[in-house]
C-alpha cells in the first residue's frame, strides 16, 4: 500500500556522550516536568538533557551526576535539579552539586529483575519501586515517599514479582495525579498501571491486558497510547477503562508490518510511528497515523544521510528525535 510521501526536515542536532550506549535502557527516555528528558551514561557518569520547547534546538538544559553503582541502576531528574536513583538495595536523592539529601535501604534485587522511581507531577513526593520487605513476600511494592525527607508517605502491593519498571509522567496538565507504570515480568507479560498519589493514599490502575505497555506517549488533554509487546497492536485511551481506538496492525499495515518501538503523539492530529517486519530489529519505515483511528495518512521521507530508526521519539510539538550513537537530530515534517 503506497501513502502520500511527507519529507522530514532537519531542526537541530547535538551530541550527548554517552547516549549511543543507553539507548535501550528502561530510563533513557523520560517525560518529567512537562518535558521530555535524555539520559545518557558513562560507566558511573550519568548526564540528562531536557529536550527544548525551542523546534530549532535539541536540548535547553544538561547536567551530570555519578552513580555508587552503574548496574541494575534506574534514575530520574527531579524538579530544580539533581537525581532520584532506585539501586540494587536503596532510593537515593542527590542534589544537584552531587551531595545526598537521603537515601532509603531495602533488599536487593534479584537477578534480572530492577526498580524504578520518579517524582509524583505535583514534584513533592517521589514514587519507587522496591523490593519487599520479607523474602517470603512476592509481590513487589510501590512506595510514596516525602521528596524533601525521604519518609515514608503510603504504599501499595504491586501485582508483579521478579519484574522491570519504568515510569513516565503524563506530557500535558490533564489527570496531573497520575503516573504511567510498566510493570514487566519476562518477555511478553507486562501491566500497565495507572498510579495516583492522593494524600496517604495511593491508588493503582490496571489498563489493558497482560502484553500492551504504555508507549510512554500522551497528548496534552491527556489520552495515551499502548502498544503490544510484539507490536501487533496499537491502543489509544482518552480514559483509563475503555479503549477509544485499538489499531490492529494486521487491518491497518501493509506487508505483514507491525508496531515498533514508541509510537508517540507527534502533535494533536498525528501519531508517529516505526513499523517493520520484527518489532526486535532496526529496519523500518516511519509512517504518520491518524491520531484518532490510528490508520495511515502518509509515510515520512528522510533527505540523504537520514533515515528512519527504530527508536524515535516524538515529541508532541510537530518536531521528533532520532538517534544516532551519541548524536540527536530533531526533525519536522516540511
Amino acid at each position: 500500500m503506497e501513502y502520500e510521501a511527507v519529507g522530514a526536515e532537519l531542526t537541530a542536532t547535538e551530541d550527548l556522550p554517552g547516549l549511543g550506549s543507553a539507548l535501550g535502557q528502561l530510563d533513557c527516555l523520560l517525560v518529567r516536568n512537562g518535558a521530555h528528558w535524555i539520559v545518557a551514561r558513562n560507566g558511573a557518569s550519568v548526564e540528562v538533557g531536557r529536550v527544548s520547547g525551542d523546534t530549532g534546538a535539541v536540548f535547553d538544559t544538561r547536567y551530570g551526576g555519578r552513580l555508587s553503582d552503574g548496574e541494575g541502576v534506574s534514575v530520574s531528574p527531579l524538579p530544580g535539579g539533581g537525581l532520584a536513583v532506585s539501586g540494587r538495595d536503596s532510593v537515593t536523592v542527590q542534589e544537584a552539586d552531587g551531595t545526598v539529601r537521603w537515601a532509603l535501604a531495602h533488599r536487593p534485587w534479584p537477578s534480572g529483575a530492577r526498580g524504578a522511581c520518579a517524582p509524583d507531577p505535583s514534584g513533592t513526593a517521589l514514587l519507587a519501586v522496591v523490593q519487599p520487605a520479607l523474602e517470603t513476600d512476592r509481590a513487589e511494592v510501590l512506595l510514596a515517599l516525602d521528596l524533601a525527607t525521604g519518609v515514608v508517605l503510603a504504599e501499595a502491593p504491586l501485582p508483579t514479582s521478579w519484574g522491570t519498571y519504568e515510569f513516565q509522567q503524563p506530557l500535558g496538565p490533564a489527570g496531573p495525579a497520575d503516573l504511567f507504570l510498566d510493570a514487566a515480568q519476562g518477555q511478553e507479560e507486562a501491566y500497565s498501571l495507572l498510579v495516583a498519589l492522593a494524600g496517604k493514599e495511593l491508588a493503582v490502575t490496571r489498563v489493558g491486558g497482560f502484553d500492551e505497555p504504555f508507549t510512554g506517549s500522551s497528548d496534552r488533554d491527556g489520552a495515551f497510547l499502548t502498544v503490544a509487546v510484539a507490536g501487533e497492536q496499537l491502543t489509544r485511551y482518552d480514559v483509563p477503562a475503555h479503549p477509544r481506538t485499538v489499531a490492529r496492525a494486521d487491518d491497518v499495515l501493509p506487508d505483514d508490518l507491525v508496531f515498533m518501538g514508541r509510537p508517540g503523539f507527534l502533535d494533536a492530529t498525528r501519531v508517529l510511528a516505526a513499523v517493520g517486519e520484527d518489532p526486535w530489529e532496526e529496519e523500518c519505515r516511519h509512517v504518520l497515523l491518524d491520531a484518532v483511528d490510528l490508520r495511515p495518512r502518509a509515510e515520512v521521507t528522510y533527505p540523504t544521510g537520514g533515515e528512519p530508526v527504530s527508536r524515535v521519539l516524538p515529541l508532541g510539538d510537530g518536531t521528533w528525535l532520532t538517534f544516532d550513537g551519541d548524536t540527536v537530530n530533531r526533525w519536522r515534517t516540511g
